[in-house]
């Protein structure tokens, strides 16, 4: 996306603009708007991410199940653009994948951190037959474990792949940009312990805030624009072919 769509991006995902109003389960105004930033070139795969994340949202540590993994790709250049070989690699439990050299087949490696979108236009929220999915009025979907029933509609309905159904609770979950955290002025888990700084969150009605300025200041891009969620997860050196 280029910096000249950013006026309109803002204006799309800022929630006292009426525009968001009719697409969120909100109409409450409110001064924050959240917004999530992942630089894939500051990645390095440390997994620090996954582990903080399910220690502070008590997700078990072990089952391939996580609020927020990074996905390795080690791609094959020696072939066109289109047959291109692509090799994925998936971290979602405290065991490092990445470690192992044997997993990096091909000439080109890459790390994409993924985690659930909040979208404006969720899925998962449009599907849930109890409404036990919900906007937040700062854009944070959420999900309300007392009246969740398990039917896994909204794990179908995710694009993103985003949302499990917790074994042990027997309810669907996901990151909530570690809304407990937020709402205190702390930052998600895995933006705290991120050593290189590949994630970033804030406020996209403040000005000052880190995410206003990487969108304003760079270009950007989100995962599956066609399927027009209005994802408030953006990338930094995205590939072009892994964005779809």
């Amino acid at each position: 996306m280029k910096r000249r769509d950013f006026i309109k991006l803002i204006a799309t995902l800022t929630i006292s603009a009426p525009i968001v109003k009719a697409l969120t389960t909100q109409e409450q105004e409110t001064d924050k708007s959240y917004a999530f930033v992942v630089d894939v070139n500051k990645c390095i795969g440390c997994g620090n991410c996954v582990i903080a994340c399910k220690v502070e949202n008590d997700v078990p540590m072990d089952l391939p199940i996580a609020r927020t993994w990074v996905e390795g790709y080690s791609i094959d250049e020696n072939v066109p653009l289109s047959k291109t070989k692509v090799q994925k690699i998936v971290m979602n439990t405290a065991k490092n994948p990445f470690l192992d050299k044997k997993n990096w087949r091909y000439s080109k490696n890459f790390l994409v951190p993924k985690l659930c979108n909040h979208c404006a236009n969720a899925p998962c929220v449009n599907v849930c037959p109890v409404y036990a999915r919900f906007h937040t009025k700062e854009g944070v979907v959420l999900v309300d474990k007392n009246t969740c029933i398990g039917c896994k509609y909204c794990i179908v309905a995710c694009p993103y792949g985003a949302t499990f159904l917790n074994p042990e609770e027997k309810v669907t979950d996901k990151c909530t940009f570690c809304f407990h955290r937020i709402t205190k002025g702390l930052k998600p888990a895995c933006v705290e312990v991120c050593p290189t700084g590949a994630r970033s969150f804030g406020d996209l009605n403040d000005k000052e805030s880190i995410v206003y300025k990487i969108l304003k200041e760079k270009e950007f891009s989100v995962l599956k624009p066609e399927e027009g969620t209005l994802p408030r997860v953006f990338y930094l050196g995205l590939e072009e072919y892994l964005v779809e």
